[in-house]
């Protein structure tokens, strides 16, 4: 797999000398790794990774490969994907630099007399804060019996150990000296978020957080887009640092808009909202949901990045809009009585798609009865759809009896053409409806969050006013 930007020997015959006047950069080295046989090189835009290229190493992991650098500054080679550090290092491109070294999953060492100035400054870092970067980042190869007790005074250590790591260090390059403490502070954090946002055996109170982890806030890291988008995982580092302000902050987390407005509270980059708001669009499934949060705050996407991120966005959308008829169901309830979408007209109906089996469904069970007990003798229909299998339907009509579960509860079996036609991949999933039979939103807010009550509240209020 060769992409843009590599030199192959078809396209060295091709070029002109004008082209070949750019000097590349020659990477080579060896792979030593049971599981992985090919090498990526990504480049950084605007805080996220873009792939380069992938190299097949020879079957005694030997790989060698040049490419035209499109910018001077970071990019990452490893064995890792674009969406997290792990099995992924970062290194400093320009023309005509060579790169040599050593590879694992994991780890590396420089090897050979080309390797630049600005690299071998990195490779220092990388062995400075090697196991720091281990217990954080490489923690499930490498640290899972790792608790914060002894990673934040490695962390500790490591921070007040990096002002005068930077000042012993230069390389003479000044692009490259200015940048490089960006590296140094950014990877600190997204150490310290990332140990705190990994499976432990104990997590940290915020009471219990260091110096170094306090010091992770948006007054230093949000005043600007310039360092986020230097950072190889800048927006990964930025969506973790929203949600520690609030854990610090002792706010409850919500994935719905009120999470988004949260969040952008503590950024003080207009464009890295921006970026906030595209990640709260990316997991909206239905137009309504999409249209609220974009008419409110699109005006914050502006870079030509987040623009060609949004069309992406817009183009996945669910192709169900509000008002679309509700589809023609109908499913046995617990006395094997089919119940159809026809039989609930005249209410507003809250479906939710769920199954025994998902730990995530059931948490919202006792949400669910709170919503039922507080619409009671209104117009407003409960319905639990189940997606369990049929060898587990008597394991659901136990549920239902040990939970004391209200509503009309059907049980629609896995593949069901419900789920079909809705294209529902992860559940819960809750849609309403109003008294028409008409779609709401395919994508409701889940019964813990206080949105959804709002939403049936309105549905309410406009049959009443008709």
């Amino acid at each position: 797999m060769i992409k843009t930007g590599i030199i192959t020997l078809t396209m060295f015959c091709s070029m002109g000398l004008a082209a070949l006047a750019q000097k590349p950069v020659e990477i080579k080295g060896t792979l030593s790794s049971p599981l992985n046989k090919q090498v990526k090189l990504y480049s950084v835009l605007e805080g996220t990774l873009e792939e380069v290229t992938a190299v097949n190493v020879k079957e005694d992991g030997a790989f060698r490969f040049m490419f035209y650098p499109e910018y001077e500054g970071f990019y990452v080679l490893g064995t890792g994907t674009a969406m997290a550090p792990s099995h992924n290092n970062t290194f400093y491109f320009k023309g005509g630099d060579n790169l040599d070294l050593s590879l694992t999953d994991t780890t590396y060492v420089l090897q050979g007399k080309l390797n630049s100035k600005e690299n071998q400054m990195i490779s220092k870092w990388f062995e400075h804060s090697f196991k720091v970067k281990q217990k954080s980042v490489e923690w499930a190869r490498h640290y899972t019996g790792s608790t914060f007790k002894d990673f934040f005074p490695d962390l500790e250590a490591l921070s007040n150990s990096s002002k005068e790591f930077i000042a012993k260090h230069k390389s003479g390059n000044p692009k490259f000296d200015q940048v490089f403490p960006i590296l140094v502070k950014w990877d600190l954090a997204a150490f310290g978020i990332g140990y705190i946002f990994t499976p432990r055996r104990i997590h940290p109170t915020p009471e219990e957080y260091t110096p170094a982890i306090n010091y992770i806030n948006a007054g230093n890291f949000t005043k600007s887009a310039k360092e986020t988008f230097l950072y190889p995982f800048g927006l990964r580092t930025l969506k973790s640092l929203t949600l520690l302000e609030t854990m610090k902050n002792k706010i409850s987390i919500s994935k719905s808009i009120v999470g988004l407005e949260t969040n952008l509270k503590f950024v003080l980059s207009d464009t890295l909202k921006g970026d906030l708001v595209l990640d709260y669009l990316s997991h909206q499934k239905d137009q309504r949901n999409f249209s609220e949060a974009f008419n409110k705050y699109g005006k914050l996407i502006v870079t030509p990045r987040q623009k060609k991120v949004l069309a992406q966005y817009e183009s996945k959308l669910s192709p169900f809009k509000p008002g679309d008829q509700a589809f023609a169901f109908s499913f046995p309830d617990v006395n094997d009585k089919h119940v159809s979408v026809n039989d609930l007209k005249g209410k507003v109906v809250v479906i939710d798609v769920w199954a025994t089996w998902c730990g995530p469904c059931k948490q919202e069970i006792p949400h669910i009865e709170k919503l039922g007990e507080e619409f009671k003798g209104k117009d407003i229909a409960f319905v639990s759809i189940s997606v369990d299998q049929l060898k587990d339907k008597e394991k659901w009509l136990q549920m239902i009896k040990d939970e004391h579960m209200g509503g009309i509860q059907l049980f629609a079996g896995s593949g069901n053409e419900f789920s079909k036609h809705y294209v529902i991949n992860t559940i819960p999933r809750f849609f309403v409806f109003d008294k028409h039979g008409k779609l709401v939103t395919a994508d409701a807010p889940r019964p813990s969050d206080p949105k959804l009550k709002l939403i049936l509240e309105e549905e309410l209020k406009k049959a009443n006013s008709k």
